[in-house]
């Protein structure tokens, strides 16, 4: 099915054709590329709101995943604030494509049930882990 991405922001510039490749990159590596993933990249505000409304807390955060319907061929729905990845990567030393495709690789082990809240150390250090390999290895790749 793919990656497509909906860019309603106007902060940063971004490369979409480069994210939507590596994106498809990790989705093949994690064997769900067969899969629908959309991610719609936004603001601060915009975040915010969706924050608030989702989640109960009104204020930026970097990425938020949404699960679909996998039976029906969609993984889910991700929504990313450039704003905020841009301020939180640059100090690791990562372009603004490389901190997206972080924190976009980030939400898609949430939509495939990684989960790093709420859980025993173990379970959060396997997400962190697997985090940290698919992006080292696309970064690799590219």
């Amino acid at each position: 099915m793919g990656v497509t991405i909906v860019d309603r922001q106007n902060c940063y510039p971004c490369d979409r054709q480069r994210l939507t490749a590596t994106v498809d990159r990790v989705l093949e590596l994690l064997e769900v590329a067969d899969l629908a993933l959309e991610i719609t990249m936004v603001d601060d505000a915009e975040i915010s709101r969706i924050n608030a409304r989702y989640f109960g807390r009104e204020r930026p955060t970097n990425v938020i995943s949404f699960p679909q319907d996998q039976e029906h061929g969609l993984l889910g729905d991700v929504v990313v604030s450039v704003e905020t990845v841009a301020r939180e990567t640059s100090s690791r030393g990562y372009t603004l494509e490389e901190g997206l495709l972080y924190y976009v690789i980030h939400a898609v082990l949430h939509l495939l049930k990684y989960e790093h809240v709420g859980v025993s150390p173990a379970v959060a250090d396997e997400m962190y882990r697997k985090q940290e390999e698919l992006f080292e290895q696309v970064l690799r790749e590219i």
